[in-house]
């Protein structure tokens, strides 16, 4: 054999090997395709299994280590551009600023002369209402949620060990469970997703940024973080599905056309 040869034949062994698993990913891709599809067809009910498992995998396994983890490693600047990220995650944010557009455009539409002029309004009046209810709906579940659960804060875990549940108490180190700020900032962008769907991928990154900073910045475990998240997702798209339900399609449409905003 060749030096020639000695020199190919592994290669050509490397090559047998990348093009046999590629060969099988591509069976792969296929199956996470077809269960993606799913997922688009009926996504309250796929979301909230995914979230279920994500959940339990949390409960048993993920949440404690990696918090001490986080605890450990993230530090200096990273950690200060989390807590910039993680601000949000504030409901506010997103409830004050809706609710204010909502009504700008309702008085708009009471003034308009136009029949054309009060349902460009009303479609209008819907983007940011939408948003609103989401957050606002979702928002007092959650907290409700936070006070019968009542778990404590990884802080407690870094001061004293302590990683329990407290059901039915106050206070901010014993409402841990589920994440506030991961509710908001999903029920907000998947709002904004159904409603002008052009930048939905980047609603959807800007909302698992600010989930993960709950995670990396050690203020929620991961399983708080997952419910908070399903919490808001589900909650805005039955609300999307009741809308539509009663004939107000929330994906936004210019009056007289087809088309999306």
């Amino acid at each position: 054999m060749s030096l020639l040869d000695k020199m190919v034949l592994p290669l050509e062994r490397l090559a047998i090997v990348i093009g046999t698993r590629w060969n099988r990913a591509t069976r792969w891709r296929e199956r996470i395709s077809g269960q993606w599809e799913r997922t688009l067809h009926s996504p309250m009910e796929w979301l909230s299994l995914y979230a279920l498992l994500l959940l339990l995998l949390g409960l048993t396994v993920l949440d404690e280590p990696l918090a001490r983890l986080c605890k450990e490693t993230v530090s200096g600047e990273f950690e200060g551009f989390l807590k910039v990220v993680t601000d949000l995650g504030i409901a506010g944010l997103w409830l004050i600023p809706s609710i204010l557009l909502c009504l700008l455009f309702l008085l708009c539409r009471r003034v308009a002369l136009s029949p054309a002029g009060r349902e460009h309004y009303t479609r209008l009046a819907w983007a940011p209402g939408f948003v609103f209810l989401s957050v606002a709906v979702s928002g007092l579940i959650g907290d409700i949620l936070k006070f019968v659960v009542g778990r404590t804060r990884p802080q407690l875990l870094f001061e004293q060990d302590l990683a329990t549940f407290e059901p039915f108490t106050h206070g901010w180190a014993y409402n841990s469970f589920p994440s506030g700020h991961s509710q908001a900032i999903f029920a907000a962008m998947v709002a904004l997703a159904l409603v002008f769907p052009r930048y939905d991928r980047a609603y959807l990154a800007l909302a698992v940024l600010v989930a993960a900073s709950r995670v990396l910045t050690t203020v929620h475990y991961f399983s708080d973080v997952v419910a908070g998240a399903w919490l808001g997702i589900f909650v805005t798209l039955a609300l999307a599905r009741v809308l539509a339900m009663h004939g107000i399609p929330v994906r936004y449409q210019r009056p007289g056309m087809g088309g999306s905003w």
